[in-house]
């Protein structure tokens, strides 16, 4: 397929779906356009070429407005690329222009709905980044998770996410807001699209060949009853999938991960309540009331309280040994259920927090359906820096899901 005939394809979906789906922030379809034409009359093609992205609209595309998902007026557009977006490029991808995010990728939500049933929720925070992907309006997208932004509404759209290391990948150009947590990521159609998104923004090696099945560490983490039973029968028939396709499984309850989750959630609303005291001081009026009681939250926690947590969480990635003892990735809940049936919500982070806390990759294995016939994923966890590793080890598992 030439680079005309993606964006073409991307463009139709568009027209057909987004005024139901309403996946953007802004469109850039005419330079899209122009910039396939020029890439199908270069002399070679890059790694992502035909590879038609969608950038989340809390970071930067050169010449158009980064909105954050706020009411707030932006004055001007953005200079330059963010630097995930001029690696992506680089590489041959045609940016066709800017997701919806809820407000400063934290829970207000924007318009997007999900494409699977328009009365539910997408996910957030990068709500039309999951979205956009599902719909057929885009290859790959980036987005940002700081709780469960993209490992949440990968799993709501049915589409693959993945969260890098955290500090794998630059954030320049992009709104930080709790800079202990922040971590660009992105979705695919599929463990291929991650891992070449992967190469380009990262280590260009590719991963060893599984010459033998991964091995999965199931980990019922104490919230596990909280999780509703189609989200937990998923996890177990991944893990029984894994088994009859020849892995090995066993199940872990580390001590070490008691209560950490807890933490999560104070180390965001507090870095986020100061990151963002400008708008708070000089655009209050432009500010939803829940954004507003959420940042006050942040105010209430106290500094030795946001030390405290990150000293916990440091401790157990000195001890990510005893978390994963021999097994390759841990596998378990990606979300709480099936996407929840309204638009004032985003859904509950809760299983992704933890795993960003701690700043280890993790993926969103797509290709299993709730009770109501909605997308569920499952979620591997790897070592930190053990990235190609742990989408090949998810690669792996959605063929053994599919049989």
């Amino acid at each position: 397929m030439t680079v005309s005939a993606a964006v073409e394809r991307a463009v139709a979906a568009v027209t057909d779906r987004e005024s139901d789906v309403q996946a953007w922030a802004r469109l850039d379809i005419e330079r899209a356009g122009q910039e396939a034409i020029e890439a199908d009359r270069a002399s070679s093609r890059g790694a992502l070429s035909g590879l038609v992205l969608a950038v989340k609209d809390n970071i930067d595309r050169a010449g158009l407005a980064t909105g954050c998902g706020s009411q707030i007026p932006t004055a001007q557009a953005a200079k330059t690329d963010a630097w995930v977006v001029d690696r992506l490029r680089s590489a041959g991808a045609v940016c066709l222009g800017k997701t919806v995010s809820t407000e400063f990728a934290l829970f207000f939500p924007g318009p997007t709905r999900n494409p699977w049933r328009l009365t539910h929720t997408p996910g957030g925070s990068s709500s039309g980044s999951a979205a956009a992907i599902a719909a057929g309006m885009a290859d790959i997208a980036l987005g940002t998770q700081t709780g469960g932004s993209v490992i949440r509404p990968a799993s709501f759209c049915g589409v693959w996410g993945f969260k890098p290391t955290f500090g794998a990948v630059p954030r320049e150009g992009i709104r930080v807001i709790a800079p202990s947590l922040d971590t660009v990521g992105w979705f695919g159609r599929s463990a291929a699209d991650l891992e070449a998104v992967r190469r380009v923004l990262g280590d260009q090696t590719p991963p060893a060949p599984i010459d033998t099945p991964p091995r999965f560490a199931l980990l019922r983490t104490e919230y596990w009853t909280e999780a509703d039973r189609s989200a937990r029968t998923a996890v177990t028939t991944a893990a029984d999938r894994a088994r009859t396709a020849g892995a090995r499984v066993t199940e872990r309850d580390p001590a070490v991960l008691a209560g950490l989750a807890q933490g999560q959630p104070l180390i965001q609303c507090y870095e986020a309540a100061r990151s963002l005291r400008f708008e708070r001081e000089h655009h209050a009026n432009r500010l939803s009331a829940s954004l507003k009681n959420y940042l006050a939250q942040g105010d209430a926690v106290s500094c030795e309280q946001h030390e405290a947590v990150l000293a916990s969480a440091a401790r157990v990635r000195t001890a990510q040994d005893e978390v994963f003892d021999d097994g390759d990735v841990l596998l378990t809940l990606a979300a709480a259920g099936e996407a929840p049936k309204g638009l004032t919500s985003t859904g509950d982070p809760l299983h992704s927090q933890l795993w960003t806390l701690l700043g280890w990759p993790t993926v969103a294995v797509p290709g299993l359906k709730g009770s109501t016939g909605l997308p569920i994923a499952v979620q591997l966890i790897g070592r930190a820096g053990f990235d190609a590793e742990v989408i090949a080890a998810a690669a792996w598992l959605a063929e053994a899901m599919r049989a």
